[in-house]
C-alpha cells in the first residue's frame, strides 16, 4: 500500500505520467495520451544531421551507456540507428528517437526499453540533461543459470548508488548505510577572524613574540571545540599577516543530517531541500581508478564523493524506493554524475535483500 508511479506510453504519443495512491479506494483513472507533434515544429532550428551518430555517437554513448569499468562493456544499445542528432546554433546537440532504444545489459542481467524524451549535451558548460522511461525485463528468467552472477552484481552496483541514497534518506538511515553528507556553503574564515583580532590587540606592541607563539583553535569546520593549542614557529607578526591573505570564507563542511533538510511532504512522501550546495559521500567503497584518472581534482579521492544543488531553489520529493521527482531542480556533479547511467542504473522494484537470498540458496545448492 502507498503511492506508485505509474507510466503509459505508445509510439507517436506523449507519454503518461502519474502518481497513484492505492490507500484511496475506488478511485477512477483516465489515461489519455496526446498525439506528439513533430520535433520542434515550426521553429526555426537545424534539422537532424544525417552524419550525426558518426560526429556524436561516441560522445552519447558514452553519456548514456556510460564508462564505468565491467559494466559499459557489456551494455548495449542494439538500435542506435533510431537515434536523431542536432547541434543548435547556441552549442547544445539535441538527441531524440521517436521510439524505444533497445538496451541489453549483460552484466547486470537485464534487457532494457528506454523510452528517450529528452537529450541536451551544452558542450560549453559541459552539462547534460536527459530523461526517460525504463522497462526492465530480467534476463536471469531466461538464464537461471547466471542469478548469482546477476545477483552479485546488482548488489555491488547498487551498493553507494544514487538508489541506494535515495532510499537511505526516505528512511533517515544515511549513517547506517554508509552515507555522509557536508554542507559546502560558506562560513567566516576562523582563522583570519583570530588574525584580525590578535592583531588589533597587539597593533600598538613594539615587540612581537618570535620564537614559538601558541594560540587555541577554539573551532573545527564542525563547529566542534578542539581545545587544541597549535604551535607558530616563525614571528607571530608574520604569521597573522600571511592569515590575512586568506579569503574571507571558506567552505563549512559541516556535517548535514537527514532529518534537519528532509521533510514529510505527506505520510508517504519525503521531501529534500538545502539552500546551499550538498557533498554527499558514500564511505563504504572504494572510487575506481578509472574515475580518478578523469581530472586532477578526483586524483587524491579514495571514495566517492557526489555533489547536489538545488538548481531552482525547490525540494525534490522522494518515495520509498528510491524514486524521486522534480529531478530538473536537482543538479548532481561528481562521482554520480559519472557513475549515473543506463550500465548501472537497476529498477526501482529492485530489492538487495532477494538479491542476497539468491546468492545464499544458489551457493547452498551448489
Amino acid at each position: 500500500m502507498g503511492k506508485y508511479r505509474l507510466v503509459a506510453t505508445s509510439i507517436g504519443y506523449e507519454s503518461f505520467d502519474t502518481l497513484i495512491d492505492t490507500r484511496k479506494a475506488n478511485q477512477e483513472l483516465m489515461i489519455s495520451l496526446n498525439i506528439k507533434p513533430q520535433e520542434l515544429e515550426g521553429f526555426d532550428v537545424s534539422p537532424a544531421d544525417p552524419d550525426g551518430w558518426k560526429k556524436w555517437g561516441e560522445l552519447f554513448t558514452d553519456i548514456f551507456i556510460g564508462t564505468v569499468p565491467a559494466r559499459a562493456n557489456y551494455c548495449k544499445l542494439t538500435n542506435p540507428e533510431l537515434l536523431r542528432f542536432r547541434l543548435n546554433k547556441n552549442n547544445i546537440l539535441v538527441v531524440y528517437s521517436k521510439e524505444p532504444l533497445l538496451i541489453f545489459n549483460y552484466a547486470l542481467g537485464y534487457e532494457i526499453r528506454y523510452k528517450l524524451e529528452d537529450f541536451e549535451y551544452d558542450f560549453n558548460a559541459k552539462l547534460v540533461t536527459y530523461s526517460g522511461y525504463a522497462f526492465f525485463k530480467d534476463m536471469a528468467l531466461t538464464h537461471p543459470g547466471r542469478v548469482t552472477q546477476y545477483a552479485a552484481a546488482r548488489w555491488e552496483t547498487y551498493r553507494g548508488s544514487l538508489l541506494h541514497f535515495m532510499r537511505a534518506f526516505y528512511a533517515n538511515d544515511l549513517e547506517a548505510q554508509g552515507f555522509e553528507m557536508r554542507s559546502l556553503g560558506q562560513i567566516s574564515n576562523p582563522e583570519k577572524d583570530l588574525a584580525k583580532r590578535w592583531l588589533s590587540l597587539h597593533k600598538d606592541s613594539v615587540g612581537m613574540d618570535s620564537a614559538h607563539t601558541r594560540i587555541r583553535i577554539h573551532q573545527d569546520n564542525d563547529g566542534q571545540d578542539l581545545g587544541a593549542l597549535k604551535d607558530v614557529k616563525t614571528d607571530s607578526t608574520d604569521y597573522f599577516k600571511k592569515i590575512l591573505l586568506q579569503p574571507d570564507s571558506i567552505i563549512s563542511h559541516q556535517l548535514i543530517t537527514a532529518d534537519s533538510i528532509g521533510f514529510a511532504a505527506d505520510s508517504t512522501i519525503a521531501g529534500m531541500y538545502f539552500q546551499d550546495s550538498l557533498e554527499v559521500s558514500y564511505l563504504l567503497k572504494e572510487v575506481p581508478g578509472r574515475y580518478r584518472n578523469l581530472s586532477k581534482e578526483h586524483k587524491h579521492e579514495s571514495y566517492p564523493i557526489s555533489q547536489f544543488v538545488f538548481t531552482n531553489k525547490k525540494p525534490i520529493f522522494i518515495l520509498y524506493n528510491g524514486y524521486y521527482y522534480n529531478p530538473y531542480d536537482l543538479k548532481i556533479t561528481g562521482f554520480w554524475a559519472w557513475s549515473e547511467c543506463i550500465s548501472t542504473r537497476l529498477p526501482y522494484d529492485y530489492s538487495p535483500i532477494k538479491q542476497q537470498r539468491k546468492v545464499l540458496t544458489d551457493k547452498d545448492v551448489l
